[in-house]
């Protein structure tokens, strides 16, 4: 559990704090970006649960690994989705699980294991979340100085990490590690994280807050059963909470969750979230979050 209290005169005090978080979370990828060098390994192993931070930690590791000549290839797992026809709204007769090991195509992930490490091309599904369908293929050259991360949280699942068996890969574990209590409101880790999948999934993905909702319990299910029990086969780990986070992502947060119609099953744990983000008695402009920022995995690019 990590207590922070953090009270702000001005909008500079609020300026100076994001860059501030930014700059020590900056640090911790530095430092994740040398082990993972250091380790001389081809293939790097990417995981983390839903909303962890993945992708700017890829980010880190790409533009370091470029400092030293290396040309790295990204590999995202949840490109080897399988095509789903139903959108992405809730329907209580059918549990939908969009984390488990069995909605990823193995057979097409295997192969493309098998090509980084002994072929001299690799290609790679694209898959669009909006219509839930494989649209296209990368294709890379791959050639014996590249590295190659495999990012996702099915990374580290059992089925996934058979297919890396015998080689020479380091893997990556990004989280958000604790618990808060934020000027007196306690806040989980699964709490941050869900924050954080609402506002993404509405965004990106097509999904409101109801469906992200909906979804939750049986990610955490997945989380429990295929990711946390093996995280520790990444021998590099990081926390990727910042200490202003919560005051950003609060207006998006309630906008969101504005949208839960009272007559939905999910109103009540939609309002004793909502009700949570209101204690805070700030908010952050992302105006003050710089380009490269965690947040922009949730909130989106900026100008």
């Amino acid at each position: 559990m990590k207590n922070i209290d953090i009270f702000f005169s001005n909008e500079e005090e609020k300026k100076r704090f994001v860059l501030s978080c930014e700059s020590d979370f900056e640090k911790r990828l530095s430092e994740v970006s040398k082990k993972a060098i250091n380790a001389c390994s081809k293939i790097l192993l990417l995981s983390g649960p839903t909303c962890s931070g993945k992708t700017t930690a890829a980010r880190k590791i790409i533009d370091d690994f470029k400092k030293i000549g290396k040309n790295v290839i990204i590999v995202s797992i949840d490109d080897f989705f399988k095509e789903r026809k139903e959108t992405r709204k809730v329907n209580t007769s059918e549990k939908i699980d969009y984390d488990s090991v069995e909605v990823i195509d193995l057979q097409a992930l295997e192969k493309c294991i098998h090509e980084a490490f002994h072929e001299k091309k690799m290609k790679v599904p694209i898959f669009d979340f909006l219509t839930q369908s494989r649209v296209g293929y990368n294709e890379y050259d791959v050639y014996s100085n590249d590295i190659i991360i495999f990012e996702g949280i099915q990374a580290v699942y059992p089925q996934v990490l058979e297919f890396f068996k015998g080689e020479d890969v380091t893997g990556i574990f990004i989280n958000v590690d604790n618990d808060i209590i934020l000027n007196g409101i306690s806040f989980s880790r699964d709490d941050i994280r869900l924050a954080r999948r609402i506002v993404r999934d509405r965004k990106f993905r097509g999904a409101n807050a109801e469906f992200t909702i909906y979804l939750w319990q049986t990610v955490r299910e997945n989380e429990d059963k295929s990711i946390y029990p093996n995280k520790n086969i990444c021998k590099i780990q990081i926390d990727s909470f910042m200490g202003y986070e919560l005051f950003l992502i609060k207006p998006y947060l309630i906008e969101a969750l504005n949208e839960v119609h009272e007559n939905s099953q999910y109103y009540k744990r939609a309002s004793e979230i909502k009700e949570k983000f209101e204690l805070l008695q700030e908010d952050i402009s992302y105006d003050y979050v710089p380009k490269n920022s965690l947040y922009t995995e949730f909130l989106g690019k900026k100008d």
